[in-house]
């Protein structure tokens, strides 16, 4: 009886909790395309770090570099440097953090 109990409310809790993200919450950012995923990914960090004057000299560059390149027809080489770019951001966000608490220790 114990097994069926736990197995009946397991069920039930998987299942409740299936569609808790709700359908804001998209991990493809709405796209199959993967160039217009990474690409939109980077933008979102790049104004996310614009915004606290944090932002990195060459990440603006190397996103418009990685749109020339899609346009050009190469694909590969333009989702690799939209990568690089959201990576970028990414430590970009990361020494905002760490800049923050900058400061003399007594």
């Amino acid at each position: 009886m114990k097994k069926v109990l736990i197995t009946a409310l397991s069920i039930f809790a998987l299942t409740a909790q299936a569609d808790f993200l709700g359908s804001a919450h998209n991990w493809n950012n709405g796209s199959s395309d993967s160039f217009k995923s990474a690409v939109k990914a980077a933008e979102a960090g790049y104004k996310a770090n614009l915004a606290v004057n944090m932002a990195w000299r060459d990440t603006g560059k190397m996103i418009k570099e990685a749109k020339k390149l899609n346009a050009a027809g190469k694909t590969a080489a333009a989702v690799a440097l939209a990568n690089k770019a959201y990576a970028q951001t990414a430590n970009a966000t990361a020494q905002a953090a760490i800049a923050g608490k900058a400061g003399p220790l007594f």
